[in-house]
C-alpha cells in the first residue's frame, strides 16, 4: 500500500481486520497525510489556521466518530489528532512503515507486482514483489497552475506562490495581494489575508456558489443526509437556492458575478467569513486575470491594478509519480477506473480515495476498501475488463451532463449513489466468485439514477 493517510489508512484497518498480510509504506516520518501540518514528506498543504469546511459528524470515518468534545468544525491539529486515534484503535503503526518513499511500482510478467523504494537518508534503492498493490497517494498535493500561463506571468517582479506554499497571512501585512481561485481555499485565504494586507483581491474567471458552513441552525453538509438528499435535481436545485437566498442573498449584493452554472454541477465552495470580508470591502472580487505586467495585474474586463503578490489557488493534478504514464495515468482529471477503484485490464492494481463527494470522502473509505479486501481475498470477482470498460463510458457520459466539464470535477460523485453503488458491487462479486452462470449480473454502474447528486 502507498500512502497512510486518510484512504491508506481506512484501507490499513480493513486489511488487518480480515487478516491479510500487507505493508504499508509511507513518505512522511508520521502518518496522516494532507493533515499533518509542516508533513516532512513536503505534501501537505495545510495552514496553520485551518479548520475543516465539515463537520464531525459527516467526516468521521464509519467505523469511528469524531470526540464529542471536538467543535462541529475541528482544526486540522484535532483531526491528525482523531487519525493518530484511530491508527492506535486498530493497531495500525506496525502495520505502516513511515520515512518510506514509494520510487516506483512496476507490473510483472506473472501478473505480480514490484515495489521499489526508498528510506529518508539512504539513496540506495530497495525492492519487494507483491501479489497486489493499492494506491492511497492522495490527490491534494500536487499544485496546478493556469496551463497555458497567464500572459506576462514570467515578467511579475513580486511574489508568486500556489496556495499549496500559503502558511499564514502575516507574511502579506500591508502588502496588495491577488487570490486566483474560487474554491474552498481560494475563498478562506483571501479572507484571513485581508485582515492584514493593504488591498487584498479576489480574482475568479467565473462565478461560484458559497456555501455558509451553518445553515438553518445546523451544519450545511448535514443536508446530504437529511430528506432532501434524495429530492431529484429539478426539486433539490431550486430548494438549495432558495436557502442560500434566504440565508446570504444573492452574489452580485457582495460583488461577486453571478455563477454560470447551476447548482450542485460544481464542487461547493464553503466560507463563512468571505462574504463578511466582501461585505467590508476587504476583499474586492475581480474578474479573471488577463494578463501580468512587472507590479500589476490586468483583468479581462480591462481593469488593471497594482500587485505586490500573488496566490494561485488554483487546484491540484492527479499524479501516480511511482507509475509510468503506461501503466496509469489520469488523463485531463479522469480516472479511467471501475467504480473509481479498478483499472480494467490491469491485474492487482486499486485505488483508494479517487471518489470526490460534495461533502467529506472519509465515511466512504472504509466502503471502498471492503470491496477492495473481498477482490484480494477472492470472496469477490470482478466483471470482464470490457464490461467494467463498457461501464466506465456509461458513468462517464452521465457525469458530464451532471458535473461542470473541468479538471477539478473529473472524480466528482454523489456520496449516496457511489455508496448504493458499492454495496451492490460486493453482492454481485460475491455471486460471480461463487459461479460462473452466464445468466448472473455483471457489473454495476457508478451512478444508476441520472438526477441523483
Amino acid at each position: 500500500m502507498i500512502g497512510a493517510g486518510p484512504s491508506g489508512l481506512a484501507a490499513s484497518k480493513v486489511l488487518a481486520s480480515r487478516n491479510i498480510p500487507f505493508d504499508c509504506y509511507e513518505a512522511g516520518s508520521g502518518i496522516g497525510g494532507l493533515w499533518r501540518f509542516a508533513n516532512d514528506n513536503g505534501l501537505s498543504g495545510i495552514y496553520a489556521s485551518l479548520h475543516a469546511n465539515i463537520s464531525k459528524e459527516s467526516m468521521s470515518f464509519a467505523s469511528m466518530a469524531m470526540p464529542e468534545n471536538y467543535p462541529v468544525f475541528p482544526h486540522h491539529s484535532q483531526v491528525l489528532s482523531y487519525l493518530e486515534d484511530y491508527a492506535t484503535s486498530f493497531d495500525l503503526h506496525r502495520h505502516i512503515d513511515v520515512g518510506a518513499e514509494v520510487t516506483a511500482a512496476r507490473p510483472q510478467r506473472d501478473g505480480g507486482w514490484e515495489v521499489a523504494y526508498r528510506r529518508r537518508g539512504d539513496p540506495a534503492e530497495k525492492s519487494r514483489r507483491y501479489s497486489e498493490v493499492l494506491v492511497a497517494n492522495g490527490h491534494h498535493w500536487d499544485p496546478r497552475f493556469p496551463d497555458p500561463a497567464v500572459p506576462g506571468a514570467e515578467h511579475f517582479e513580486g511574489t508568486t506562490i500556489h496556495s499549496h506554499e500559503y502558511r499564514a497571512p502575516h507574511a502579506y501585512a500591508g502588502q496588495r495581494v491577488l487570490v486566483i481561485g474560487m474554491g474552498n481555499s481560494a475563498c478562506e485565504i483571501a479572507a484571513e489575508i485581508s485582515r492584514t494586507a493593504a488591498r487584498t483581491l479576489l480574482s475568479a474567471r467565473s462565478g461560484a456558489h458559497v456555501f455558509p458552513k451553518m445553515l438553518l441552525g445546523r451544519p450545511a453538509d448535514h443536508l446530504v443526509s437529511s430528506p432532501l438528499s434524495d429530492f431529484p435535481l429539478f426539486l433539490k436545485r431550486p430548494a438549495l437556492r432558495l436557502l442560500l437566498w434566504l440565508a446570504r442573498g444573492g452574489p452580485a449584493r457582495y460583488g461577486l458575478p453571478e455563477p454560470d452554472r447551476e447548482l450542485l454541477t460544481t464542487h461547493p465552495s464553503t466560507s463563512d467569513e468571505l462574504l463578511v470580508q466582501l461585505a467590508r470591502g476587504a476583499v474586492t472580487a475581480r474578474p479573471g486575470v488577463s494578463g501580468f505586467g512587472p507590479d500589476t495585474a490586468v483583468f479581462t474586463d480591462g481593469t488593471c491594478e497594482r500587485v505586490d503578490a500573488v496566490v494561485y489557488a488554483t487546484g491540484y493534478k492527479i499524479s501516480f509519480p511511482f507509475l509510468e504514464p503506461a501503466v496509469f495515468a489520469a488523463q485531463d482529471g479522469r480516472t479511467e477506473l471501475y467504480l473509481r477503484t479498478v483499472p480494467p485490464g490491469l491485474s492487482g492494481l486499486y485505488f483508494m480515495g479517487l471518489a470526490q463527494p460534495s461533502g467529506a470522502a472519509f465515511p466512504l473509505l472504509e466502503s471502498q476498501a471492503e470491496w477492495i479486501a473481498d477482490l484480494i481475498d477472492g470472496s469477490a470477482a470482478l466483471p470482464s475488463a470490457s464490461d467494467m470498460t463498457r461501464a466506465i463510458r456509461r458513468e462517464w457520459r452521465r457525469h458530464r451532463k451532471t458535473y461542470a466539464p473541468t479538471y477539478r470535477h473529473g472524480i466528482e460523485i454523489d456520496f449516496r449513489s457511489y455508496r448504493r453503488a458499492l454495496s451492490r458491487e460486493r453482492r454481485a462479486g460475491r455471486r460471480r466468485a461463487r459461479s460462473t452462470a452466464p445468466d448472473l449480473p455483471t457489473m454495476v454502474d457508478l451512478a444508476p439514477r441520472a438526477d441523483a447528486l
